[in-house]
């Protein structure tokens, strides 16, 4: 059994991110790409990670290590908490 670290992969416990991704991410200019989910599922995604109790300083999901604004916008990305994929 893999034990997981409540602890950034790459980060120092210090680091803080700001809204700035989220706002990106959301940028109803980028909905026309094939890449990106539309608004409303980009919103219920960051919502179930801003519920989960995998969110780490906020913006990073403890799984992946990816800031949740990326991953939730990404047509081609999942939830990777292991056994209980959120969506």
């Amino acid at each position: 059994m893999m034990k997981y670290s409540n602890e950034c992969k790459g980060c120092q416990r210090n680091v803080s991110v700001t809204d700035e991704p989220l706002i990106y991410y959301s940028d109803s200019s980028i909905e026309e790409d094939d890449e990106f989910v539309h608004e409303e599922l980009y919103s219920k995604r960051v919502q179930l990670c801003l519920d989960c109790t995998s969110l780490q300083y906020g913006s990073t999901c403890k799984y992946s290590g990816v800031l949740i604004s990326y991953k939730a916008k990404r047509k081609n990305k999942s939830c990777p908490m292991p056994g209980a994929a959120k969506w």
